[in-house]
């Protein structure tokens, strides 16, 4: 008994020795944190439960969506070929009150304003994920210790996650995570020559350094201006300017979150929030930015090509802003601490490689497959007709009314003749319809004589540039009112004449090509005849844009597989009072009321929104102001990117998305109109 009792002690005092021994060790182990939230819904009905609670009930308890991106793999499908995804959608979200008076604190918590609602779901599963990252994880990756800051951030979601719980069930679960890096955050000041006029810079300033990512193959997928929020230059008051921009690379998103191995959560953090300030009356300007180093530290991702790709935007992004003129400091709160300037822009983490022997990691961005070329066999310099040809042969047959891609696509912008003298300009020719008759340059008055000469009446003559050069003729008619006068058909209430210097030309919107999209089946043909009979017969010299789409397809036209339609359009208020609104609103540019109760609105645009048309071409900018219909206590406009595509029927996808924030841009002017 003794020898047992004995060797039972020693073994007890043994395991005590290496408990006391591990103990610090284990004291030094990292708790895991939560980094992200996230939901689980099932059924066919997910996507659109999901979108109309982030747009209709978020805004009840103050977070408002800034510049959604809806099923982005879509435009992987569009622009790659393939995809694995039935849907990821990016519904970045921002609740500008709490945070701006944060700003006054530590502005750094503008790097997360907005974040992301992520929604996606494989084709391989039949469940759809929502989720967010969470506001403690958002405030260490910052690097943010102020304690006032930090209780009311969190503070700020506890609403937000009530909601969500409430919504969309008990299925959740929490993503973890264990350790930061050291450096995450990008954080640059640029110093500029201070104008009397601050919007002078602003012009500048943003067309240049949106450009210079342009250039680089970046998105500028987002746009928030803090100061132009209904209390924002109340509460920013210390500030000139504040605002948030969302930044996408299309190749690295492809990559990163679509296709064999894809991390679709890592759209947590996308897109990517560069937020700029400058203090009143301050020639600095402060640039801070979250690294793309944080997902592969949060999510543990260590799949050598998707850890090179973030270290290539990790080097590269600085590398822009540096080239622009910037220089880079370290991550401290600037209203405490003068940061310190540091020279290096190049500290990326480099990639774990275990399995393959390889000094260098190939980034392989995919591009859409080109049609292959058939080979030429040669036989003593002489063609070889007997080889195997397996190349895919194609009927020369053309077929009835069929037009070359020169005659679909003219470069040039100004437009041709008819190929059949028998037709009126304007009207249908060989299937297709111009958007526009164009005609030499005119001036203002003599452009306002004639269509008064015409039988129409001129509801406003409207800048649409800085230099007042680019003018918008917004015009109606009793055809024009009675054609727009039942319900969703009022934005056929007007036309549009644009004084066009840079391109040496007038514009004119075809009735024909609005009526067949905007009237759909309440189309009538007589009546838009009439209307484009009065404008061809009062301007000489017209002829048809080269800006053409097919005459039977406008009633149902969408710019590419889910975008909008015209019968999505979007509401921006709702009340029995939106027409008293309009009364001296220096926003609202015409308006008028038709017979049936609706009334038709024009609105001007903000600075930077009314800018885009410098970006895809001032020819068709006549689409502005920008119209808008109230009835049924509804107002309501065209989805912008349904209107701008109609409206610019040779933009391509490239050029689209170099005005990627314009859509939400629109829809937020629209709806300051009933503030």
């Amino acid at each position: 008994m003794n020898v047992t009792y004995n060797l039972r002690l020693k073994t007890s005092i043994l395991l005590l020795s290496m408990m006391m021994f591990l103990l610090p060790s284990l004291a030094m182990a990292e708790t895991p944190k939560n980094l992200a939230v996230f939901y689980e819904l099932n059924g066919k009905d997910a996507e659109a439960k999901y979108n109309k609670l982030v747009e209709e009930t978020l805004p009840s308890i103050g977070f408002n969506l800034a510049d959604p991106h809806k099923r982005v793999n879509d435009q992987y499908k569009t622009k790659y070929g393939s995809t694995t995804l039935d849907l990821l959608s990016f519904m970045p979200v921002v609740n500008d009150e709490k945070v701006m008076e944060l700003f006054n604190v530590d502005p750094r918590l503008a790097a997360f304003s907005p974040f992301n609602m992520l929604v996606y779901k494989t084709l391989k599963e039949d469940t759809t994920h929502v989720g967010h990252l969470t506001a403690e994880a958002i405030l260490e990756i910052i690097g943010i210790e102020d304690e006032k800051v930090k209780a009311e951030f969190i503070a700020s979601f506890q609403p937000l996650g009530e909601l969500l719980d409430k919504e969309l069930g008990t299925q959740k679960s929490y993503k973890t995570y264990t350790k930061l890096s050291e450096d995450r955050m990008l954080n640059f000041e640029y110093e500029f020559e201070r104008s009397e006029d601050m919007d002078d810079f602003v012009d500048e300033f943003q067309n240049e350094f949106e450009m210079s990512f342009i250039n680089k193959e970046y998105l500028i997928a987002g746009f928030h201006n803090f100061m132009d929020t209904d209390k924002g230059e109340e509460i920013l008051k210390d500030y000139d300017l504040f605002w948030a921009y969302s930044l996408c690379h299309l190749g690295y998103s492809y990559n990163m979150f679509d296709n064999e191995g894809a991390r679709p959560d890592a759209g947590l953090y996308a897109p990517c929030t560069m937020y700029m300030y400058v203090k009143k009356g301050s020639n600095k300007l402060v640039v801070g930015m979250p690294k793309l180093v944080n997902i592969l530290d949060t999510l543990e991702l260590k799949e050598p090509s998707r850890v090179a790709l973030v270290n290539k935007l990790d080097k590269e992004i600085p590398e822009i802003l540096t080239e622009f003129g910037m220089k880079a400091v370290e991550n401290v709160n600037p209203l405490k601490e003068t940061p310190k300037k540091e020279l290096k822009v190049d500290n990326v983490k480099k990639p774990e490689v275990t399995e393959l022997n390889a000094s260098t990691i190939e980034i392989m961005i995919p591009i859409p497959p080109k049609v292959p070329i058939p080979i030429v066999v040669k036989t003593n310099g002489q063609v070889n007709n007997n080889h195997l040809d397996r190349s895919i042969k194609f009927s020369k047959r053309m077929p009835p009314n069929y037009l070359t891609s020169a005659e679909r696509y003219g470069k040039d912008g100004n437009g041709a003749t008819l190929s059949t003298s028998t037709k009126m300009i304007g009207d249908v020719d060989k299937g297709r319809i111009s958007a526009y008759l164009r005609a030499d340059l005119m001036d203002v008055k003599t452009a306002g004589e004639k269509l008064k000469n015409a039988g129409f009446e001129i509801l406003a003559t409207e800048a649409l540039d800085k230099k007042k050069t680019l003018i918008s003729i917004v015009f109606t008619s009793e055809d024009l009112k009675t054609m727009a006068n039942k319900t969703n058909r009022g934005f056929m209430g007007t036309l549009r004449l644009l004084i066009d210097p840079k391109n040496k030309q007038i514009s004119i919107t075809n009735p024909l090509y609005l009526a067949k999209a905007f009237l759909e089946q309440d189309f009538n043909e007589e009546a838009s005849e009439k209307v484009l009979t009065a404008i061809v017969n009062e301007f000489t010299g017209l002829r048809n844009s080269m800006d053409k789409l097919k005459f039977q397809l406008l009633p149902k036209y969408q710019f590419m597989n889910g975008m909008p339609y015209f019968k999505d359009m979007q509401v921006v208020a709702r009340g029995n009072d939106l027409v008293a609104k309009l009364q001296n609103n220096k926003k609202v540019v015409y308006h008028f009321t038709l017979t049936n109760g609706s009334t038709v609105v024009g609105v001007r645009l903000g600075k930077r929104t009314q800018k885009f048309p410098n970006r895809i071409g001032t020819n068709n900018a006549g689409m502005l102001p920008y119209p808008l219909l109230i009835e049924n206590g509804e107002a309501k406009i065209l989805d912008p990117k349904y209107y701008l595509a109609l409206m610019y029927p040779q933009l391509t996808m490239e050029e689209f998305m170099t005005i990627a924030t314009i859509p939400d841009a629109i829809r937020k002017d629209c709806t300051k109109v009933f503030r």
